[in-house]
């Protein structure tokens, strides 16, 4: 090795050499994206501003500061916070087996929470089966400093917004990935509500997920930070909420080892609070990994200052619950107007039923059959002071699609609708 090539570790070159669509796509617009001060229209990363007012003053009258807050934390989260944090996963989550403060561990964001149950599930070499089409970070948050890497399973053969999971086609996926590609599975990987899609998985397929780990004995990690940003009931009042978590299943032991499932939140999607990195490992019945994890727990722990911040704002449970009920409405709403805005400038997309955004679908456009098309939508949006998520970043298969973040003002989501139908009129 010479001095060109950096001295760097096998670990760090299979890090490098990983492919991540996302991670390219924000390097080629950060200096927009993530600089304050650029004028960019941000219509793309899945940020909530509807609930801005609410936080601004809840927030500033729960950071007190106190001397204490200067030394160290307890990495895991304090017990006061995961307590807090148990209380709100039991009013909302509907457990079989109410959670306590051991069985929650607080990590710097729900990404450290993917990668360091990675690490403590999988060995170098192995993989890990992902719901595809599916939240680009994985491709970070499973594989950097891992040497893990994802296996997309896609529910349909051709359609990218199906989430109905039949059986037969995840052990054709299974056996192919392992048969094939010569691939060691050793977990799948699921967003529920989904991200891009803003889907939430039936029951029935849940069921399926399990059973079919189970017979393969795969660790399942449920990805469920928009779980209470819910909305399609509020939009049809005949519906029920669409959201089941995988802590809610009374014949789990019936299904899988519980030992083998592992929930994620985090107080990005739900709370509004992306900049907070806040996420949490939810896990029962896995006593060892738990052990593990609370070692590894020193590399991910939150500053002293933020505990005391979420212990404060949590402690208010009936502002809590107030907050989620205002917000799902709030989401409601900028879903109506949004597909009403999409309908005027003729433009199709697949309906959604929680988070903060939804799959525009242009992949019929004459002029997108390719992913260097839909690149090029993306950059021409950006040159015009627009940001987009485009589909790739999310291992779409067919090119064309765009994510659409709609939890925002009005006249931003009428000004980037505007420009995106003029960007694909004018190919």
């Amino acid at each position: 090795m010479n001095s060109q090539e950096g001295y760097v570790s096998d670990r760090a070159i299979v890090s490098m050499t990983n492919v991540n669509p996302m991670r390219e796509t924000f390097n080629a617009s950060a200096h927009l994206i993530f600089n304050p001060d650029a004028e960019i229209l941000n219509i793309g990363v899945a940020q909530n501003d509807l609930m801005q007012d609410v936080l601004k003053d809840k927030v500033s009258t729960s950071l007190e500061f106190q001397a204490k807050d200067t030394g160290y934390g307890d990495p895991h989260g304090s017990k006061k916070l995961r307590d807090l944090v148990a209380g709100l996963i039991n009013r909302n989550f509907q457990p079989v087996l109410p959670l306590i403060t051991d069985h929650i561990l607080t990590t710097t964001g729900a990404g450290a929470a993917v990668f360091f149950l990675t690490l403590g599930i999988t060995n170098p070499g192995d993989s890990v089966l992902v719901i595809a089409p599916y939240y680009g970070n994985f491709d970070s948050d499973v594989c950097v400093g891992t040497q893990v890497d994802n296996v997309p399973f896609y529910p349909s053969v051709t359609d990218d917004g199906d989430v109905s999971i039949d059986m037969d086609r995840l052990e054709e996926c299974f056996q192919n990935a392992k048969e094939k590609n010569n691939k060691n599975i050793k977990a799948v990987l699921i967003t529920n509500p989904h991200n891009p899609l803003g889907k939430c998985f039936s029951r029935e397929s849940l069921e399926t997920v399990l059973k079919f780990a189970s017979k393969h004995t795969l660790h399942v990690i449920s990805d469920e930070v928009y779980a209470l940003s819910t909305f399609s009931h509020i939009l049809d009042e005949k519906q029920e909420n669409p959201f089941t978590s995988l802590l809610s299943f009374g014949n789990l032991d019936q299904l899988i080892d519980p030992a083998l499932v592992h929930v994620i939140y985090g107080f990005s999607k739900d709370f509004c609070l992306n900049g907070f990195r806040v996420g949490f490992i939810i896990d029962q019945h896995n006593t060892k990994l738990r052990q593990y994890l609370k070692s590894s727990a020193l590399f991910s722990y939150i500053s002293s200052i933020m505990d005391r911040l979420l212990r404060n704002m949590l402690e208010d449970a009936e502002w809590v619950d107030s907050f989620f009920a205002t917000n799902q409405r709030r989401i409601a709403d900028a879903y109506k107007c949004a597909t009403s805005l999409l309908d005027k400038h003729g433009l199709n997309y697949i309906p959604s039923q929680a988070g903060h955004f939804l799959m525009v679908d242009a992949t019929s456009h004459p002029k997108i059959s390719t992913v260097d098309d839909e690149k090029a939508v993306f950059f021409a949006l950006l040159e015009q002071g627009v940001y987009i998520a485009p589909g790739h970043i999310f291992h779409t298969r067919k090119p064309g699609y765009f994510r659409l973040t709609f939890t925002l003002d009005r006249q931003k989501l009428e000004t980037g609708l505007s420009k995106l139908a003029k960007v694909l009129q004018q190919l």
